[in-house]
């Protein structure tokens, strides 16, 4: 943001900006080049008159909502009543100010000019129901600074089902996340009055956006450390099998079917026979054996957990029975589970830095919860249109089931039971009950539909609601949308098989090179984080007593900024080879976000900015403690990799100088 608001703006300069016939010009101007979305949005808007521009004796502009016959603001002083209304909010540490209605721009003028240094604001998200009041601010002064200003961002006009994915966008950029225990809303009472049920509807969805983006950075860096040692040992496996990327719109408008195990697919499920060369049919893992029961052979399989039920939903194929069925896995899944599987493979990368660390193109996808979500964006991928779900409920049956008949865990699988209920609306327009994780492949589901160019028909017949897809029974799907065979499975077959390995030796060669940097510079980090908590402790007893008892105040005072520049040298040098940030950055994020989340509370708590700086200071050691340790589990793990890669290299070599030598006799 801006940071010379407070210099450059004053009261005083709003009459000349009210008398300025070119300010409207200038704004839309400024709207064109910076906001283009907002400037169609302008162009195009009808004005019903609901909202009139007034003016008081003093020249203050002020805004006339005819349908209640009410000013927007006081009619004396409208600037005046805008400082009394936002002091009355007491704000307090708002590093991110959620503005609820813009009016004429006077409560973010104001905001800018006496608050947003002393609440040291990162962000500002302004959101306003309504385009005429915002049509209308544009009127009334200048803003182009605002419009140009990158820390403002606008949402005008939103439909309350865009909000959720407009929202989740707008915290998973440029990391906003890590700053929701510092927000606070920002409002004119008059907001409220206009649109009360549209705003309270946008603190509520902000509150689950917000939700959904923290599980998606994940909530146990272990967890996801897991993961990385799942990559690791499954380089093999990468290095000798093709890609997604090799069928990236491969099958442009051509259709889709993705199936999930949710109880209405006992609905449908016979339907999908006979379809295999007339769609490109996707299923998550779990499905899988659902379909090879009634004679359905999907063509890909989406799987991504890193837990060993993975390996367990694997097993039990037969070679013959799976040839052509592709095992699409994000190779975070469990070696057994490869090991298990005896089909071909498609690699599939998420969205993760420890995949662009490998320095091997197979396709990355942004990927969110489940086995689903990921078939779906596999079926993207693919250029498929349209798509079709079938099997997506994402609740619970009205009988009380969980999945499908044939599930490997069952149709009531207890730990679905166990997680807080929540109603959402269903595909028949009747609530169903659903439970927070399959709320939150809802939601990421709705974002991924909103960013998808494909028609998507929910065929589920059964389950929630899925904004943005339009229901569709499967049978009518399939009579408007199925046509002509197009035969996938020898399509897939053929364009995979321009993949060879014979790269295979100098992939070897480059990660055991890269391997042997990260180690080096992962031994680094790890000196780092004791060298940072030894500097922790050496001052921890001074801050201790300085924050609980308040002693030696000026001293420890003029002693913070060195102190901070003590610690902030060996957390920087933590991450400074990027080889530490490409494979760590995923392992850590969950961790970080979380802790950056309380360090971005804390001045809330104190009215003495110095007394939250000791506060921060000291949380620094469970950084590096627990920075510290996941770095040594993932440094043994690299090591433990790059001994059963050079023991690969040797067989692999061994093999070659057989095969040169029986060439050569």
């Amino acid at each position: 943001m801006h940071n010379d608001y407070e210099s450059s703006q004053s009261s005083g300069k709003y009459n000349s900006d009210f008398l300025n016939p070119l300010v409207y010009q200038q704004n839309m101007d400024s709207l064109k080049r910076f906001r283009p979305d907002l400037y169609e949005m302008a162009v195009k808007h009808q004005n019903s008159g609901r909202f009139i521009l007034v003016k008081n004796q003093a020249c203050r502009l002020n805004l006339l909502d005819k349908a209640n016959n009410a000013y927007y603001y006081g009619t004396a002083d409208p600037y005046k009543d805008v400082q009394e209304q936002i002091e009355a909010l007491k704000l307090r540490n708002t590093r991110l100010a959620i503005f609820l209605g813009f009016g004429l721009g006077y409560e973010l003028i104001y905001f800018l000019q006496n608050l947003y240094k002393k609440q040291n604001t990162a962000y500002i998200l302004i959101i306003e129901k309504e385009i005429e009041i915002f049509l209308a601010a544009l009127s009334t002064m200048d803003l182009t600074r605002i419009i140009e200003d990158p820390g403002i961002t606008f949402l005008v006009g939103a439909e309350e089902n865009n909000l959720y994915v407009l929202l989740q966008d707008y915290l998973v950029n440029n990391e906003r996340v890590v700053l929701l225990k510092a927000v606070n809303p920002v409002y004119h009472p008059s907001a409220m009055r206009i649109n009360k049920a549209y705003y309270i509807k946008t603190l509520q969805v902000f509150r689950d956006a917000a939700t959904l983006t923290l599980e998606y950075f994940g909530n146990d860096p272990y967890d996801s450390l897991l993961g990385t040692e799942n990559m690791l040992a499954n380089l093999a496996e990468i290095i000798d099998n093709p890609g997604i990327n090799m069928l990236q719109d491969k099958f442009a408008g051509k259709p889709a079917i993705v199936v999930s195990s949710g109880p209405s697919l006992n609905k449908n499920k016979h339907l999908l026979k006979g379809l295999e060369d007339k769609a490109v049919i996707i299923c998550a893992d779990s499905t899988l054996r659902i379909l090879m029961d009634i004679g359905v052979k999907p063509h890909l399989v989406a799987s991504l957990e890193r837990v060993p039920p993975t390996v367990k939903i694997m097993e039990g194929y037969q070679a013959e029975d799976v040839q052509e069925v592709y095992y699409a896995a994000c190779p975070v899944v469990p070696p057994g589970a490869y090991q298990a599987y005896p089909g071909p493979r498609i690699m599939v990368f998420r969205k993760y830095k420890h995949f662009e660390w490998l320095g091997i193109e197979r396709g990355i996808l942004r990927i969110l919860f489940s086995a689903g979500n990921m078939a779906f964006k596999l079926a993207e991928t693919l250029g498929c249109d349209p798509i079709i779900l079938v099997g997506q409920d994402l609740s619970f049956s009205r009988d009380g089931d969980t999945h499908a008949r044939g599930s490997l865990l069952g149709e009531k699988q207890e730990v679905y039971y166990q997680r807080q209920p929540i109603e959402v609306m269903g595909n028949d327009g009747k609530p169903v009950i659903t439970e927070w994780a399959w709320y939150n492949c809802i939601k990421a589901y709705e974002s991924d539909v909103a960013g998808c160019k494909a028609k998507v028909m929910n065929s589920t017949e059964g389950g929630a609601y899925i904004i943005g897809t339009q229901i569709m029974p499967l049978q009518e799907s399939i009579q408007n949308y199925i046509g002509e065979a197009f035969y996938p499975r020898e399509r897939i077959k053929q364009i995979l098989a321009s993949f060879s390995p014979e790269n295979k030796q100098q992939d070897f060669v480059n990660i055991r090179n890269l391997m042997n940097i990260t180690i080096s510079d992962m031994e680094d980090a790890v000196d780092s984080c004791r060298w940072g908590l030894q500097v922790v402790e050496k001052h921890k007893r001074e801050l201790e007593n300085f924050l609980h008892k308040g002693e030696n105040y000026q001293q420890v005072i003029q002693k913070l900024p060195l102190i901070k520049e003590e610690i902030v040298k060996y957390k920087e040098s933590f991450f400074l080879k990027k080889t530490v940030q490409d494979i760590f950055s995923h392992v850590v994020q969950s961790y970080a976000i979380n802790h950056n989340l309380e360090l971005f509370a804390i001045p809330g708590r104190y009215e003495d900015r110095n007394l939250a700086e000791a506060d921060i200071l000291l949380r620094q050691a469970e950084w590096f403690a627990v920075n510290g340790d996941l770095a040594s589990i993932c440094l043994n793990s690299l090591k433990n990799a790059r001994q059963k890669l050079e023991l690969e290299f040797a067989q692999l070599k061994t093999a070659r100088d057989q095969a040169d030598l029986e060439e050569n006799r």
